[in-house]
């Protein structure tokens, strides 16, 4: 990995510590998921992606998509839509909300999303994509941005078209997922379409799709010349991958993840989400997070299969302590991961524990 292509980005009155980027992902990129991955070394974490009319004519539930941790900052709060002045108002709660900077979601291939005009379908309307960032900068001072797909299909490849408009409104930047909405995540994301946008514009461009490893980070940088990725699926059960991307440097060869790291991750992941979301559903909203942190572990059908059998806390942590104690003094590769560093914030595994950096360091709760 080259130094320079790890580094700080200005945005604005805003500095990022690095390019290294969170997708936001519906159902998965809580404000726990985030604060994890941030812990992790990622220097910008992105919300899910949060319904525009939800928020103004929704519960508590939409609403609290809008929560943020202090250990997060900064966040970015993703939001969709297709009426300027819905969208203009929900930029302004999210940024009242203390996010610190506001994407419009514009590359979202599902048919429930863009049958409502939201996601990947605006792009089909340049006008409107238009009014919408104009209307929507009038009622934030915070950073704006787009993230949009290469088009709608083959026939509608207009992300140059989207992107140039993005610059002349004063967008940030522009993340372009390589892939258009009628490929949804099949096939190759096409990362030469991501070199060509970052020679068309001259606001920063972020690459994504397809960064699985270090070793795919490396080559995105190498091959786009973009100014920072985004990972989203990629970090889905291996959050330490953007400090393993921080640290790469070939050939110097680093030690693999350990069990009794990733069983403390497992276990302080299922304490924060019972901690914000309670019993039974805490345990319940786990499950998904315990079939990506398994995979590539010995006996990990048998795990996945056992540990969704538990709706309460102590019932799932003691399975999982005892199935990590039966995998014991055992090495393995964990499936898409390459090495880690050290723990976040300074953490050290003794036994099954995870050692404080400060006996009295005070962690917000959720």
């Amino acid at each position: 990995m080259n130094a320079a292509d790890i580094h700080p980005l200005h945005l604005e009155h805003l500095k990022l510590e690095n390019n290294l980027m969170l997708a936001p992902l519906a159902g998965i990129t809580d404000l726990l998921f985030r604060v994890i991955v941030k812990r992790y070394g990622c220097g910008l974490v992105f919300s899910e992606m949060i319904n525009s009319n939800g928020v103004l004519h929704g519960g508590l539930k939409v609403l609290r998509k809008m929560d943020i941790h202090p250990e997060e900052h900064p966040v970015g709060i993703q939001i969709a839509g297709d009426d300027p002045k819905t969208l203009s108002q929900v930029a302004s709660m999210a940024q009242d909300a203390g996010a610190a900077l506001i994407n419009i979601n514009m590359g979202c291939p599902a048919k429930k999303v863009t049958k409502s005009k939201a996601g990947c379908i605006l792009m089909r309307d340049p006008k409107l994509v238009e009014t919408i960032l104009l209307t929507i900068q009038k009622s934030i001072s915070i950073p704006l941005t787009i993230k949009i797909r290469l088009g709608w299909d083959e026939q509608e490849l207009n992300y140059p078209e989207i992107a140039k408009i993005a610059e002349a409104c004063g967008c940030a930047f522009v993340i372009l997922h390589a892939r258009t909405r009628t490929q949804a995540f099949k096939g190759q994301a096409r990362w030469e379409e991501i070199r060509k946008l970052k020679e068309t514009i001259k606001i920063p461009v972020i690459g994504n799709g397809d960064i699985t490893t270090c070793e795919s980070a490396v080559r995105m940088f190498q091959e786009t010349g973009c100014d920072g990725i985004m990972i989203g699926r990629g970090a889905l059960g291996q959050p330490w991958l953007f400090q393993e991307i921080k640290a790469y440097a070939p050939p110097k060869q680093t030690r693999r993840i350990r069990w009794p790291e990733i069983k403390n991750i497992i276990l302080e992941h299922l304490a924060l989400s019972v901690e914000r979301y309670g019993e039974p559903l805490g345990v319940k909203l786990m499950r998904k997070h315990f079939a990506w942190y398994s995979h590539g572990l010995p006996k990990s059908s048998a795990f996945r299969y056992q540990v969704h059998q538990f709706e309460r806390e102590i019932d799932t942590r003691q399975f999982i302590e005892s199935f990590f104690d039966s995998i014991s003094g055992k090495d393995f590769d964990v499936a898409g991961a390459q090495t880690i560093c050290d723990l976040p914030l300074g953490r050290q595994v003794q036994g099954s524990a995870i050692i404080a950096p400060s006996a009295n360091q005070n962690i917000p709760t959720f």
